[in-house]
């Protein structure tokens, strides 16, 4: 804490300004549990919060705004090359310090430090009313109350993110509480309801995470698509109703990411640098991909069909129907258009290796065709495959989990394998350089700007990274050779 330049830029203003400020809540919670405290800091003014924001913004050179009206709460934002930084300033609210922690939304929250005992005392004292250091030496999440839950509904999914972030367990009557009042949820806005869902995704226990929402209704509050999947049978190569094949394909996904140097470690670093992009504010590549994993197959109940046979069971086109879903789920979310898009690209083609598996041998024009499609985010797209076959059967996830596998996810492990391969090894080195550019094409054909041009572009990547040109010269001819008055492939 005296390292923080937020802490010590606030203490020093405090100081000058006479006014008594404290640090609360999940700094000073973090503090407690030895974690990194982060860059996100909440302090409480009993005076003019928005003054001491504003010359916090100007000494640290940040940007201060009214975050919350009817608190009085303002927000600083200070970025840097090390990242983003925020702090709140928030007026007091009650009549002192305890009354005010009173009235947030966990014990373990409900903490406070004044800063002047953080520079000037070797242990500082930590205000607690409710019990919230208790609370954390024995590894429990515990509501302030039942109201407070009421009052911001949000904090009944907030409640499952901190377990999960924190490794705690939620009281019984904290648990019986949200389960009285989940339907409270639809009052959060999709933008808070997002920032919270994707925060649990990103840790290592998001199946668990869903699961334990669905057990006590949030789930299906928040997500109503899946209320038709419990009982939605597949077929035979399908162990599991639609939903227990959602939760075990997270499971899968989230621990083949876990493990990736066990599993891919030629590709390894890549790999866990591509998974750990982040695509927006809160939602990293990681946290999207398990999202994706849950809903992959949300367009099944809309397209089941059943034959004669009680076994012949069909989804025909359920990747478009699911596409359509998930976009709808993604903009009640509030997700950015870059999310929006991969999803829905996932959605779509999510059923594209299965399809390369049941061929004897790919082509090296289907492999550039994966990835012209589908770019990098083709790589997503392996591991989808194969969590998505790994969670349709009854299968132990561990770490010699490929040594045994039923001959059709070994298919298609053995097919996700040669496409990473060939992105790594012949695709990604290659693509960056084209022998011809579309000026050239153009003049050579003399042809005007269109899409077609594209087309012949893509066409030409695609024979010198197959190896079939290797040359300026062999491009224009490869180039003359293609007849345009045909649509091209």
């Amino acid at each position: 804490m005296i390292k923080s330049q937020i802490i010590h830029a606030v203490f020093k203003l405090a100081q000058k300004r006479k006014e008594e400020v404290y640090l609360v809540g999940g700094a000073v919670r973090d503090f407690l549990l030895g974690r990194p405290l982060g860059k996100d800091f909440d302090f409480v003014v009993p005076g003019d919060a928005a003054g001491l924001a504003k010359e916090v913004a100007r000494q640290m050179q940040g940007t201060a705004f009214l975050l919350d009206d009817a608190f009085g709460t303002w927000r600083v934002v200070i970025k840097k090359a090390e990242g983003k930084s925020e702090a709140d300033f928030c007026v007091m609210q009650g009549g002192d310090i305890l009354a005010d922690l009173r009235q947030r939304d966990f014990t373990i929250n409900s903490l406070a430090i004044r800063l002047p005992d953080i520079f000037q005392n070797e242990k500082p004292l930590v205000i607690d009313p409710l019990g919230g250091v208790s609370d954390l030496q024995q590894g429990i999440l515990r509501a302030n109350s039942e109201d407070s839950l009421r009052q911001d509904p949000l904090r009944m999914l907030r409640a499952y993110r901190f377990a999960y972030t924190l490794g705690l367990k939620i009281d019984e009557e904290t648990g019986k509480a949200i389960g009285r009042n989940q339907k409270l949820i639809h009052r959060s806005a999709g933008e808070r309801v997002r920032g919270e869902f994707f925060a649990a995704l990103r840790e290592n226990q998001a199946a668990h995470f869903l699961r334990d929402l669905y057990q006590t209704g949030l789930l299906r509050e928040l997500f109503p698509e899946i209320a038709e999947w419990e009982q939605l049978r597949q077929g035979p190569q399908y162990d599991f109703p639609l939903l227990e094949h959602a939760f075990r394909t997270v499971e899968a996904g989230e621990f083949i990411l876990a493990h990736i140097r066990n599993f891919y470690l030629p590709y390894a670093q890549f790999l866990e640098q591509h998974f750990e992009e982040v695509l927006e504010e809160g939602i990293s590549r990681k946290a999207l991909f398990k999202f994706e994993c849950f809903f992959h197959d949300s367009g099944k109940p809309h397209t089941r069909t059943q034959g004669p046979d009680p076994t012949a069971i069909r989804f025909l086109d359920h990747d478009q129907e699911g596409q359509k879903i998930n976009t709808i789920i993604a903009r009640r979310l509030k997700l950015s258009r870059k999310s929006i898009r991969i999803l829905s690209e996932w959605t779509r083609q999510h059923m594209r290796i299965q399809s390369l598996a049941k061929t004897a041998s790919i082509t090296p024009r289907a492999k550039y065709r994966f990835f012209r499609d589908l770019r990098q985010e083709g790589l997503d797209m392996v591991f989808l495959a194969i969590a998505n076959a790994l969670g349709s059967q009854r299968l132990a996830l561990q770490i010699n989990l490929f040594s045994d596998l039923p001959d059709g996810v070994r298919r298609i492990k053995a097919v996700g394998e040669e496409i990473l391969h060939y992105y790594f090894e012949e695709y990604s080195p290659k693509a960056p350089g084209l022998l011809l550019n579309g000026k050239e094409i153009m003049k050579t054909l003399d042809l005007h700007q269109s899409p077609q041009v594209g087309r012949l572009l893509g066409l030409l990547r695609e024979a010198e990274i197959n190896g079939k040109i290797h040359s300026r010269e062999e491009a224009l001819e490869f180039i003359k050779n293609i007849d345009i008055s045909k649509p091209l492939g």
